[in-house]
C-alpha cells in the first residue's frame, strides 16, 4: 500500500477513530527516518527497531491526544529521542552492575580473514569519532542514509541551517583526517 500523501495530523485523527489503515500509513511514512536516528542514538540496529516500535506504540495509545495544530513528525520524533535515552540509560545501569559483580563478557578474537575488514572500518569509525556528536548525526543521516535536512533538522529539533553547518564542518574535518592517514 502507498502513502496516499494524507497530511499527518488527519491520518492521526483516523488513527484515533480507529482506522488501522491510517496508521498503517504513518508507519510507513516514518519508520525508516525513525530508525535511523534510533538506531544513530543508540549504537544497535536491533534496539533502534525495538524503540521505533515502542515509539508507534505511544502514538496508537496517545492519538486521540495529539494536538491537530502542532506538527506530527517533532512530536514523534521527540517520543523516539525519549525512549532511545531511557533505553541508554537502562543499559548502562546494566553494565555498572555488571562490572560491579565481575561479570564481564570475555573478548572472542576475530577471525584472520575478517581481522583485515575490521581494521579497516575501526580507522573510519574513529575518524568519525573525531567529530562532534550533533556533526556525526548529521552527516550520517544525510551524506551516508540519503535523508533530507529538512528530515534531519525535524529528526533532531534544529534548523535546516545548523544541520547544513554540521555538515560543512563534518565534511571538512573528514577531508583533513583523510589527509593526515594518507
Amino acid at each position: 500500500m502507498r502513502d496516499d500523501g494524507r497530511p499527518d495530523a488527519a491520518l492521526l485523527a483516523e488513527t484515533a477513530r480507529g482506522d488501522a489503515a491510517a496508521f498503517g500509513v504513518l508507519v510507513r511514512r516514518y519508520i525508516r527516518p525513525a530508525t535511523l536516528l534510533a538506531a544513530q542514538l543508540l549504537g544497535d540496529r536491533d534496539d533502534a527497531e525495538d524503540v521505533v516500535q515502542d515509539a508507534f506504540g505511544v502514538v496508537y495509545r496517545r492519538a486521540r491526544g495529539f494536538d491537530a495544530g502542532r506538527p506530527y513528525a517533532p512530536w514523534f520524533y521527540a517520543i523516539v529521542r525519549r525512549l532511545a535515552a531511557n533505553r541508554r540509560a537502562r543499559e548502562a545501569r546494566r553494565a555498572r552492575l555488571l562490572r560491579f559483580f565481575g561479570g564481564a563478557a570475555q573478548q572472542v578474537a576475530p577471525p584472520d580473514a575478517a581481522l583485515e575488514a575490521k581494521l579497516a572500518v575501526e580507522a573510519v569509525r574513529r575518524a568519525m569519532a573525531e567529530l562532534s556528536p550533533m556533526q556525526r548525526a548529521c552527516f550520517e543521516l544525510v551524506a551516508l542514509r540519503q535523508l533530507s535536512n529538512e528530515e534531519v533538522a525535524v529528526m533532531h529539533g534544529i534548523s535546516e541551517a545548523t544541520v547544513r553547518q554540521h555538515l560543512f564542518r563534518a565534511r571538512a574535518a573528514l577531508r583533513n583526517l583523510v589527509k593526515e592517514v594518507e
